[in-house]
């Protein structure tokens, strides 16, 4: 048993959470689709989330992977950095919470970034010294929002912070990078396992995340409420998309200079001067 302190409405609710060995299968299942590395390799890469929440050891360490990332600077670094390591930690537990019914432990002191490259890019894996999850009570909004204070405020806040310190990245940049990969697992993947009551299991887990309080994200606004509108056909023939309202940088390590499909930039007629 773990007990767990939530804050609500000005006071502190305790709470208790039994927490138990994710099933072989949990496990295979999030390894197969969320990059969860089972295996625990190490390597002069690799670092304790725990670490990103000192300043000067996050700095250093995009420092270190810049070359492994391609990218001209730190902020470029930074950014691209934030899109992984966002997919490494909202992927495995939302996951968990809406298909598997789990709460992953996902605190910093849990997580290891394992720094992987596949086909010469820049593809780190999770791994967490604990794969111990507890089941979903049957208040998922209160559920929900512990699980974000967890995940959020206690511990991506932090560390993007820390980002934005060090290499100047823009706050709402870092956010959107992590926003836009929420809004994809309910949107889109999700979707494949989505059948009768899951389905509307699916779409409140959703709607809880956008109506949380921004003290549920250590700030003043919901990040990822500010970022959700409805998709736009940009061609008649061609279905919505999200357009972004901030670039995340991703056309500065490009071979050939593109931008992502939903950029401002590129919507907007930026064309990116070729490098020499």
């Amino acid at each position: 048993m773990e007990l767990r302190c939530v804050f609500r409405a000005g006071r502190v609710v305790e709470q208790t959470m039994p927490y138990a060995q994710l099933t072989p299968e949990h496990q295979s299942f999030l390894a197969e689709n969320c990059r969860l590395c089972l295996k625990k390799p190490s390597d002069g890469y690799s670092i304790a989330a725990e670490d990103l929440l000192h300043l000067h050891t996050a700095e250093a360490y995009i420092e270190k992977i810049m070359p492994l990332i391609k990218a001209p600077n730190q902020l470029v670094t930074a950014s691209q950095f934030s899109k992984r390591y966002a997919f490494l930690m909202v992927a495995p537990f939302f996951s968990s919470f809406s298909l598997l019914n789990r709460v992953l432990d996902i605190q910093p002191n849990n997580c290891v970034v394992e720094a992987k490259q596949s086909d010469g890019h820049f593809l780190p894996e999770l791994s967490l010294l604990s794969l111990e999850a507890k089941q979903v009570n049957k208040d998922r909004k209160i559920e929900m929002e512990s699980g974000l204070e967890q995940l959020f405020r206690n511990h991506i806040s932090v560390i993007w912070g820390n980002l934005a310190k060090t290499s100047n990245v823009p706050f709402p940049v870092l956010w959107e990078n992590t926003a836009t990969y929420i809004y994809w697992l309910y949107e889109t993947t999700f979707a494949k396992h989505a059948e009768g009551e899951l389905k509307a299991t699916i779409a409140e887990d959703f709607q809880n995340i956008l109506d949380a309080p921004g003290e549920c994200f250590g700030l003043k606004y919901n990040p990822f409420k500010k970022y959700y509108f409805e998709k736009q056909p940009l061609i008649k023939s061609d279905p919505g998309i999200r357009v972004r309202k901030t670039c995340c940088l991703y056309y500065e390590i490009s071979p050939d200079r593109t931008f992502c499909k939903n950029c401002p930039r590129c919507l907007s007629g930026y064309v990116p001067q070729p490098t020499e």
